[in-house]
């Protein structure tokens, strides 16, 4: 089958890359024959894909210096697909006043014109800012022929807000399936550990963040100087999200920032052991990083992800309810904290993750197995059914 994949944002985001790469591995273990058109909202980076065309998403259609060339390639990949998948990821959310989510709603509401099938792969509902947001979202998504949400709360609020006939199915997030393709290597840990990090600055996105950012990088600071001066580590800071159109869509600035402030608490002769790792550009890579941490302090959604997958614990600190609901997927709730709300006592909760280091990476790692089997197998059947029809 030919199949179209929209809201796939950008392969500078490795969270957004693992979704897709897991979900197109998963699809031609179904389906060997498949081929794929995937839309893409960033073209600074286009890997190289096996059975993949790139097409260019509807920023280039209605902004782009070739509208009208983009317009007919987009046209043309809805019209050979015989199935469209809408990616799994986040991004049906509205943290202002806009009436939705502009980008993911236009993308879903034209591919849902052609009268083919449209599934939604996993991905988190809301937050919304007001209930007709989410109604909005949820009325437009039900109109799919199936709609797969990676974690309950999402699967509440989706229900609460949809047509009563309609109903969604909890499957995990695609990503943890790189448990499966990509298995953490015991031995992997080298000497002096090592914690890695990922931070974000959400601030021009969610506005109640604005007041919590500088408050949420002193406290990653602090965190990654304890690392080091406490806890005798080294500290790689990875810049998992890169972008040159938008500040928020990089994780660079933020991460120079905290790097900056760390080093600052720091002995001259400790502060060069944190470090800005920004060159990974595919999530086999990041498994093998995130594999080599002993512990791994995370904001960005799929580096507690990828790091759960490789046998590394996580302390999880999230911007939106995506992060601390993935980890109370994986059993380990107690080590993750809204943004907005940090304990004080952060270096004590890092202190008890070091000390269980090896038992929570093991449990992780079980866990991040077992929601990739349950995803793979979700999405298997789906394709399956419609490759039988």
């Amino acid at each position: 089958m030919r199949y179209l994949v929209i809201n796939f944002y950008s392969p500078l985001n490795l969270g957004d890359l693992a979704i897709l790469e897991q979900t197109l591995w998963v699809i031609m273990q179904a389906d060997p024959r498949a081929t794929f058109d995937v839309c893409v909202s960033d073209d600074a980076f286009l890997p190289d894909l096996p059975r993949v065309r790139w097409v260019r998403n509807w920023n280039f259609v209605l902004r782009g210096p070739n509208r009208a060339h983009a317009f007919m390639a987009l046209r043309a990949a809805h019209a050979r697909a015989d199935l469209i998948l809408s990616l799994g990821g986040g991004y049906f959310f509205v943290h202002d006043h806009r009436p939705a989510s502009a980008w993911a709603t236009l993308a879903l509401a034209y591919a849902l014109r052609w009268r083919k099938p449209v599934i939604c792969l996993p991905q988190s509902f809301g937050p919304f800012r007001h209930a007709y947001q989410a109604r909005l979202a949820a009325r437009l998504m039900a109109r799919c022929a199936q709609v797969m949400l990676r974690d309950p709360e999402s699967l509440a609020l989706y229900a609460h807000h949809a047509p009563p006939a309609h109903q969604a199915q909890h499957v995990p997030d695609v990503a943890f399936t790189l448990a499966l393709r990509w298995p953490g290597q015991p031995d992997a840990k080298p000497w002096p550990p090592r914690v890695g990090a990922t931070v974000v600055d959400w601030s021009p996105v969610d506005p109640q963040l604005r007041s919590a950012q500088a408050r949420y990088e002193r406290g990653m600071a602090d965190l990654l100087a304890h690392a080091v001066a406490r806890l005798g580590a080294e500290v790689r800071l990875f810049v998992q999200c890169q972008s040159r159109r938008r500040r928020f869509e990089s994780d660079l600035a933020a991460s120079q920032r905290v790097w900056a402030q760390a080093r600052q608490a720091l002995p001259a002769d400790l502060a060069e052991r944190v470090q800005i790792v920004d060159d990974l550009r595919r999530p086999e890579q990041a498994a093998v990083a995130y594999g080599q941490m002993s512990a791994f302090i995370a904001t960005r959604l799929h580096s507690a992800i990828i790091a759960a997958s490789q046998g590394t614990p996580v302390l999880a600190i999230g911007y939106q309810p995506k992060t601390l609901a993935a980890m109370r997927l994986l059993g380990q709730a107690e080590y993750s904290f809204d943004l907005r709300a940090l304990p004080a006592d952060l270096t004590a909760r890092l202190d008890a993750l070091w000390a269980a280091r090896a038992r929570l990476g093991a449990q992780a790692a079980q866990a991040a197995q077992r929601l990739g089997r349950a995803s793979a197998a979700a999405l298997q059947r789906t394709i399956a059914a419609h490759l039988s029809r």
